[in-house]
């Protein structure tokens, strides 16, 4: 609670975006207690993810999900999250390579630990065929800002979206699956995955997939990272 109240008050790096991002999506939700509570939870995920094996965590759904177009986001402690569904099913995730040559390593470490196929910067869409046809479900996090994407509804407004998944699913032929993540105390969360109806062309399933994103985080607006431009 200290970090986030410093973050608050005193350090506010991207406050002001948070504060738009949520009022325009959200707007009866207060955004101070919301966005505190996101950044607490936000550093919490970060100690637990070196704890993990402490943790309990709680997976739904995963037991029949084999080489399948996964869509995740930001949603809960994301990097724990991705920490557990490696370990309930074989998985291949796009990941932006962290600049920092310290924090790409270590992430990559952990990563790689559980079974994480990283398909990392300068990685294709051919790459995202290879790990389906070997088995491996391929996730997608697609609920920020993609500049090359079209401008797709999100909360009503248009959005950046990548059409990157649902290219996915009409050229493999594989079905969509939702997954998304949520902290149910310390040390605890719930991880829950299952099929996603989409259909038409890419851009119609994408919106599809955004409102799957926007179910989420209306039912905890803390739980999203508002930090980033999503619709500017």
């Amino acid at each position: 609670g200290v970090l986030a109240g410093t973050w608050w008050t005193v350090v506010p790096l991207r406050r002001r975006e948070a504060v738009e991002n949520l009022r325009a999506a959200l707007p009866s939700v207060l955004p101070g207690p919301t966005l505190r509570r996101m950044m607490h939870d936000l550093v919490l995920g970060y100690v637990e993810l070196f704890q993990f094996e402490r943790l309990e965590i709680t997976v739904e759904g995963a037991a029949a999900v084999r080489g399948v177009v996964v869509i995740a986001g930001h949603g809960g402690a994301w990097d724990v999250a991705l920490l557990a569904w490696a370990e309930a099913f074989p998985l291949a995730i796009f990941l932006r390579t962290p600049r920092d040559p310290f924090v790409a390593k270590l992430l990559a470490s952990l990563r790689d630990a559980h079974g994480v196929v990283r398909l990392e910067t300068g990685s294709t869409m051919k790459d995202a065929y290879a790990q389906l046809e070997a088995g491996r479900s391929v996730y997608f996090i697609q609920d920020q800002r993609h500049n090359k994407g079209p401008a797709l509804p999100f909360f009503g407004r248009p959005a950046r979206t990548s059409l990157g998944a649902a290219v996915a699913s009409i050229k493999s032929g594989r079905p969509v699956y939702g997954a998304w993540q949520w902290r149910e105390g310390v040390g605890r969360h719930r991880l829950v995955i299952a099929p996603l109806p989409v259909e038409g062309d890419a851009e119609a399933r994408t919106v599809t997939m955004n409102e799957f994103y926007e179910a989420q985080i209306r039912a905890r607006p803390h739980g999203w990272l508002w930090l980033h431009r999503r619709w500017k």
